[in-house]
């Protein structure tokens, strides 16, 4: 239904016009939008929200032993070790996270280049992505890609934003 999708879109247009560094809500270029694959303006939508990153590094650090010894464990066989090690990583990081996902070795350099991973967006799919999940349900379900286009109402948004005509310069106030 359209309207489900308006109403998201309805509070996205209140502040178009934004430049510089390219953070978290500014626009940083032209391109096509990761989720609704319209031609547009971008944004950064970092896929692990920055108000989570100090509760991920202490979670991610806490996970380094059992990372290490998990990619050690190169024969693919699932031993009962490795069940342990798995079921130890998702206490640590959460039911939805998979070692295959984070980074092998946890140094500050990892960590950090695995919380910067971000989706390039236009501002109404950032938006709409923020308003139906809170930034800590962002980062502990959806914080890759493939996870965040799992989340029913971001597909909804996405396909109803991808037949809306980009907007013009007449709509940037």
């Amino acid at each position: 239904d359209m309207r489900d999708g308006e109403s998201l879109v309805s509070s996205t247009e209140e502040s178009i016009e934004e430049i510089g560094n390219g953070d978290e809500g500014e626009f940083i270029r032209e391109g096509e939008c990761e989720l609704c694959e319209r031609a547009v303006k971008l944004t950064r939508h970092h896929l692990i929200p920055k108000t989570c990153w100090p509760k991920m590094k202490k979670r991610l650090h806490l996970a380094s032993p059992v990372l290490q010894s998990l990619h050690a464990m190169k024969d693919g066989k699932e031993t009962e070790g490795a069940m342990l090690q798995r079921q130890l990583l998702q206490k640590i990081m959460g039911q939805d996270f998979s070692p295959e996902e984070l980074p092998s070795t946890i140094t500050n350099e990892s960590v950090r280049a695995y919380l910067s991973q971000v989706c390039l967006s236009c501002r109404q799919c950032h938006s709409a992505v923020h308003r139906v999940h809170p930034e800590w349900e962002l980062a502990m379900h959806y914080h890759t890609m493939d996870r965040l286009l799992t989340s029913p109402e971001v597909l909804k948004f996405a396909k109803w934003a991808s037949k809306q005509k980009k907007q013009g310069k007449s709509r940037i106030k």
